[in-house]
């Protein structure tokens, strides 16, 4: 829980994807785009240095062959938009595609993103999504490079079975990873196409919506095992998430009030936003003095709304500031100072 990351490794290898997972709700709607869209600018695959588990990657198409290959097929655009870019990919007859927002909650590992599988396939999937930390571990690991959608990628297979665990995409589409899930009872039908699909991914960064967490230092305080995230990110307001991850942590009970101060990034350096402006109805404002409890063990959250404070934030990258008490008793506590960091787009 040290950053919204994904961390592989060979224990986990096949809880990585939403199939059986309570996060991933196979009732969700397929919010997919009904244009109709041949694939565009099908990229090389090029030929991979590596283990002979990627027998199933490694074949070479030039651009002719993958427009021979798609023309006339009627293949489906799915396009997932977030605040680091927008991520797309081109679904062929006998696919089907659900898309992540952020904030959706399906996703088992990363940001935002698209998950895509066969019509036919009775479990499993692919899970292809943004992460802004991604690392891999464990035994068994065999990886190799590879040009996949024009963009280098880290290939990275466990055990040397038939198909990928992860693809790891660099350059200019770094932060985009490919996940497997459970694609044993298809992979040999599937794989092939499945390689096409990620071959018509495009990752356009100019185009940036809404807004996200960002993992910092300051988001975590050890000594009282505390992080504090948002979500529901908008120019007026966000959610604040109060992780207590380890309840033996505190000395008595953790607590926070309504004070807080929003901070923005300019030049390299944090500068805290001015209250209302003079002769406004705000303008001799104050917070109201109550105490909220974050539980032990458990995740609280809270709802904030600067707008009344601060208006409507513009694009960029802000912080908020929050003080939280670890309270044994009247005149008797420890006071924390805990920032939650965010992007505007």
């Amino acid at each position: 829980m040290k950053k919204f990351a994904a961390l592989l490794a060979l224990s986990v290898g096949m809880l990585l994807y939403g199939c059986g997972n309570g996060q991933a709700s196979e009732e969700q709607d397929v919010l997919i785009s009904k244009e109709k869209a041949a694939a565009e600018g099908n990229q090389e695959v090029s030929e991979s240095e590596g283990t002979d588990s990627s027998e199933n990657i490694t074949e070479t198409k030039t651009p002719e062959d993958a427009n021979e290959e798609t023309e006339g097929k009627g293949d489906t655009l799915v396009v997932q938009g977030g605040p680091y870019g927008q991520i797309s990919i081109s679904l062929p007859e006998g696919w089907e595609a659900k898309t992540c927002p952020v904030d959706d909650g399906s996703l088992v590992n990363g940001m935002y993103g698209i998950r895509f599988y066969p019509e036919a396939a009775v479990e499993g999937g692919i899970e292809l999504s943004y992460i802004d930390f991604f690392g891999v571990c464990g035994t068994g690991l065999s990886e190799e490079t590879a040009v996949i959608a024009g963009s280098k990628a880290s290939i990275g297979t466990y055990d040397g079975h038939a198909y990928w665990d992860f693809i790891s995409f660099q350059e200019e589409y770094e932060g985009i990873v490919a996940l497997t899930c459970s694609v044993d009872g298809w992979w040999s039908e599937y794989g092939s196409q499945a390689m096409e699909i990620l071959n018509t991914l495009s990752f356009d960064r100019t185009i940036k919506e809404g807004g996200a967490y960002v993992y910092s230092k300051d988001s975590e305080i050890d000594e009282i095992a505390l992080q504090l995230s948002l979500k529901n990110i908008s120019p007026t307001g966000a959610t604040l998430v109060f992780n207590q991850y380890d309840k033996n942590a505190p000395t008595g009970e953790l607590e926070f009030g309504e004070e807080y101060a929003l901070e923005q990034l300019k030049d390299g350096e944090w500068v805290e936003l001015p209250g209302p402006v003079e002769g406004s109805e705000h303008e001799n404002y104050a917070f109201n003095d109550v105490a909220y409890l974050i539980k032990a063990g458990e995740k609280s959250e809270k709802e904030i709304d600067w707008e009344w404070l601060h208006g409507p934030l513009p694009p960029g990258e802000y912080r908020i500031k929050k003080t939280v008490h670890d309270f044994r008793g009247t005149g008797d506590f420890d006071e924390y100072t805990v920032y939650g960091q965010f992007i505007l787009n």
